[in-house]
C-alpha cells in the first residue's frame, strides 16, 4: 500500500467516525424515552426530602429533574423555615434560583449582614456568579428553585476567608 493511500483510508475513517455519531450529548440534552415528549412534574406529588446533612438544618429538599451530583444540567427545589440561615459560601458554577414562596435575602462578600441584603419575593429570579461568597437567610418560610450544572456543591467559607 503506497502513502497516498494510507494517508486516504485514514482521512475516510476520522471522516466516518465524525459523521457515524461520535458525538458526545450535549450539556442539559434531554433523551426521552420512545413515545414521550414532555417530562411533568405535579406541585402535589413532590416528595420533599430533607437536605443533606452538609447543609443548615431547616431545609428539605426535592429533584424536579437530573440529578445535582452529576455534570449535567438539574432543577431542584428547597422548602426552608423561617430561621434557615446559610452562611458564607461559594458555588463552583453559577447558580440560578427562582423564590417561588415566602421572602429571601442575599448578601455578598465575607462580613455580610443580613440588614445590606438584596430581598427576593415570589417570581423574582436571580443569578450568582460562580466562587462569589454569599450568605442567604429566609425571612418567612419559603420556597426556591434552582437551576444549574452540576455537580452541584456549597463551599462554606469561615470568616478568616478558608
Amino acid at each position: 500500500m503506497n502513502m497516498g493511500h494510507k494517508r486516504w483510508c485514514t482521512l475516510s475513517c476520522l471522516l466516518a467516525l465524525l459523521v457515524s455519531g461520535c458525538e458526545q450529548p450535549q450539556v442539559g440534552e434531554v433523551k426521552f424515552p420512545d413515545g414521550t415528549f414532555q417530562h411533568v412534574v405535579r406541585n402535589d406529588d413532590l416528595a420533599w426530602k430533607p437536605c443533606p446533612p452538609n447543609l443548615p438544618a431547616g431545609c428539605e429538599i426535592v429533584v424536579l429533574e437530573g440529578n445535582p451530583q452529576a455534570g449535567d444540567l438539574f432543577t431542584v427545589r428547597f422548602r426552608l423555615g423561617e430561621d434557615f440561615a446559610m452562611p458564607p459560601h461559594t458555588h463552583p458554577k453559577e447558580e440560578r434560583v427562582t423564590v417561588l414562596k415566602g421572602e429571601m435575602s442575599v448578601a455578598f462578600g465575607l462580613g455580610a449582614v443580613r440588614e445590606n441584603a438584596l430581598t427576593f419575593g415570589p417570581g423574582d429570579y436571580y443569578m450568582n456568579a460562580r466562587d462569589a461568597i454569599h450568605t442567604v437567610w429566609a425571612n418567612a418560610s419559603s420556597e426556591i428553585q434552582i437551576t444549574g450544572i452540576g455537580p452541584w456543591e456549597a463551599h462554606f467559607v469561615e470568616e478568616n476567608g478558608k
